[in-house]
């Protein structure tokens, strides 16, 4: 709780879509400290592995996740990062299910392109306080 509570931290709450976003113990400490969810991200790990409903649940927006979703694929074993990369977009694009979100929603390079802005802006708004 100490690193998520101040107003200049960024929360990224990292789940598994394997687990029932509601009941994730992460969300729920995020929820009591960033009531609006203004700065706080979900990275949904695993989409791989839970694909049903995961478009609903990231759509839907219950859990106040004011910054975004992004939905990524896990390494796995010895693959390499372009390898791995390679693969989660064929993932996004082709599966029946988990080709229905967003694509401004899915993938590590799409999460790194959100982060930047969004660090900037508290390295910024912290620059100004001084």
């Amino acid at each position: 709780m100490e690193f998520i509570k101040p107003e200049t931290s960024i929360i990224l709450n990292v789940i598994s879509a394997t687990v029932n976003f509601p009941t994730c113990k992460s969300i729920r400490m995020s929820e009591h400290v960033d009531k609006t969810g203004d700065r706080t991200l979900a990275i949904v790990t695993k989409s791989d592995k839970a694909p049903d409903g995961l478009h609903q649940e990231v759509k839907e927006d219950n859990m106040k996740i004011g910054l975004a979703y992004v939905c990524v694929r896990n390494r796995i074993g010895d693959e390499s990062y372009e390898v791995a990369r390679m693969k989660e977009t064929k993932l996004f694009q082709y599966h029946p299910l988990l080709k229905n979100i967003n694509m401004s929603m899915v993938g590590v390079p799409v999460l790194a392109q959100k982060l930047v802005p969004i660090q900037a802006h508290i390295i910024s708004k912290s620059f100004l306080k001084q």
